[in-house]
């Protein structure tokens, strides 16, 4: 998820123009980053640690306060040993290099404190690593890679790690950082909201009840709108790789995270080489505010459309544009209460299934190549009276409530409001398409809240770099559409974009499909002619035409 408007600091309109550095030396960088194989780091022994001290005590106090004003300079990395990330459990320890970058909470206010950022560093196990690591920018906004196994897994062994290290980057306010902008009361609404019988207005001013009182409270607490933005997160990431002292690296991102890493570029240009953007936010996009209903309607549209044009499909569901419109119908004036697997073991959850509930669970569907090819049969399915396959994608697809994760909520919020509510630009277009649904109906009303102060951020300006850039977009995404990475592609010199046509949101998310391929390769020589002929070869989505195909 994603979008954004923010302000450039001083120092980023003052950014020198873009230049190659010079080709790093392994021992500058094994200093922080060093490699299975490389030389072993130098041994504290008692007596080299007993000479340390009796060199600190014989030290003039001048001395002292320079190595304390050192070591509390910021920015800075604080390295910790083990790795304390529990998610990184299945990773060798030897590869990993973890801790935290410590910065300013808000750069234009220095006296507020600083922020404790958590980071991991999956190390390659080659001996000779390329110079110049991938940094992988999740989305949300206020994704946190470090607090997922599964993301240590891919990424240990990707092929983006067999010569590169990976490091993983948590963005300021998510879970694990401190502060953490967490609410649990917003975990707890997302979650039993959906349980019950709420008409589309009424889930919208539940939850956005109970955001403005969260987001208010966090500022109550010192921690100001103004800390939590796109371009907070690109400063830290430059602050991180100077903290690093690494000359260059690559900037891979998805969602949310495609508009951080563009910042990044245009706030630190020396230091990014190249950038692999999957599933873009454009800074002109407003995919949370007035766009939200379109993007939606534009996604299910392809998805019938696919249907039509796919002869297994069209035999199989002749009329399926009509059985979503009688599904809808039904669901308004009755609506159907199914078992759901509950979050916490074998106990079940009953849910009251309203039509805007149907349609949200289409719009998650329509993240991922193979739910969203589950589509036609979830609509005809449920037209025939048949319930077993919505009550299954329910509990296993649908976030809430019975998948509903603890993550820190207040930090979507915060970023969401300071970055993208402009009361210029709202309300957007009207579409009524599909009864005007949109997952992200009550964000403009949190936004408008008095007491939080939101709406008079500039917005940001559109892309303008240089920076080697792979840009990806799904065909059936219904968050990130294909024109938000045609504006930024728009203001690229040297971008390349490549279509996915069998994908939906977050393209690269198995890290085996040809995309794949291309993205590797494309780092290997960002300069050098992309090839693309993977994607024009790919077939379109296959339909599941009977319930067998749905595992249970």
């Amino acid at each position: 998820m994603t979008d954004s408007a923010h302000r450039l600091s001083a120092r980023a309109d003052k950014a020198p123009a873009r230049q190659q550095p010079a080709a790093p030396t392994r021992p500058a960088r094994a200093r922080i980053l060093q490699a299975p194989g490389a030389p072993a780091r130098r041994r504290v022994t008692a007596g080299t640690a007993l000479a340390g001290l009796a060199f600190l005590s014989l030290a003039t106090p001048q001395a002292r306060a320079a190595d304390d004003t050192q070591a509390n300079a910021l920015p800075r990395f604080e390295t910790t040993t083990p790795c304390p990330f529990e998610a990184a459990q299945g990773v060798d320890p030897a590869r990993l290099h973890c801790g935290h970058l410590v910065t300013q909470l808000d750069r234009e206010q220095p006296d507020l404190g600083t922020v404790r950022i958590p980071v991991a560093v999956i190390r390659t196990t080659r001996p000779q690593p390329r110079p110049d690591p991938v940094v992988f920018i999740a989305g949300g906004p206020g994704a946190a890679p470090v607090t997922s196994a599964r993301t240590f897994e891919l990424f240990s062994a990707h092929r983006f790690n067999r010569d590169r290290d990976v490091i993983l980057f948590t963005q300021r306010g998510g879970l694990g950082a401190t502060p953490e902008l967490r609410c649990d009361a917003l975990r707890d609404q997302r979650r039993f909201v959906y349980l019950e019988d709420h008409t589309l207005a009424q889930r919208d001013q539940a939850i956005g009840e109970v955001a403005v009182a969260c987001l208010h409270d966090l500022q109550q607490r010192g921690l100001p709108a103004s800390a939590w933005s796109t371009q907070a997160n690109a400063l830290d990431l430059r602050d991180l790789r100077q903290a690093l002292e690494l000359p260059q690296w690559n900037l891979m991102a998805v969602s949310y995270g495609t508009l951080i890493a563009l910042e990044t570029a245009r706030v630190d240009p020396g230091g990014v080489r190249s950038l692999v953007l999957d599933s873009l936010v454009s800074p002109e996009s407003d995919l949370f505010m007035g766009e939200a209903a379109r993007n939606y309607a534009d996604g299910m549209e392809r998805v019938l459309a696919a249907c039509e044009a796919d002869p297994a499909c069209q035999a199989r569901f002749p009329d399926l544009r009509g059985a979503l419109e009688r599904v809808l119908e039904s669901l308004r004036a009755q609506p159907l209460t199914v078992a759901i697997d509950g979050p916490d073991g074998p106990a079940t959850l009953d849910m009251v299934v309203n039509w805007h509930d149907f349609l949200a669970l289409t719009h998650w569907m329509l993240y991922n190549a193979t739910t969203l090819s589950w589509v036609p049969l979830l609509i005809d399915e449920t037209d025939h009276g048949r319930y077993a396959v919505l009550t299954n994608l329910l509990s296993r697809v649908f976030p809430a409530p019975a998948r509903s994760e603890d993550y820190a909520a207040g930090t979507f919020f915060a970023v969401v409001c300071r970055d993208q509510y402009h009361p210029e630009r709202l309300p957007g277009p009207a579409d009524d398409r599909f009864g005007g649904y949109a997952m992200s109906g009550f964000m403009e009303s949190i936004c408008a809240a008095p007491e939080l102060g939101y709406g008079a951020y500039p917005p940001v300006a559109p892309v303008a770099l240089d920076t080697p850039t792979l840009l990806l977009a799904g065909r059936f995404d219904l968050i990130t559409p294909e024109r938000y990475a045609n504006q930024v592609l728009h203001g690229l010199t040297r971008g390349v974009m490549g279509r996915v046509a069998n994908f939906g949101h977050s393209t690269l998310s198995g890290y085996t499909a040809c995309q794949t391929d291309i993205a590797g390769a494309f780092l290997d020589d960002p300069e050098g002619e992309t090839d693309l002929s993977c994607l024009r070869a790919l077939d379109p989505p296959v339909f599941a035409t009977s319930v067998e195909a749905i595992p249970d």
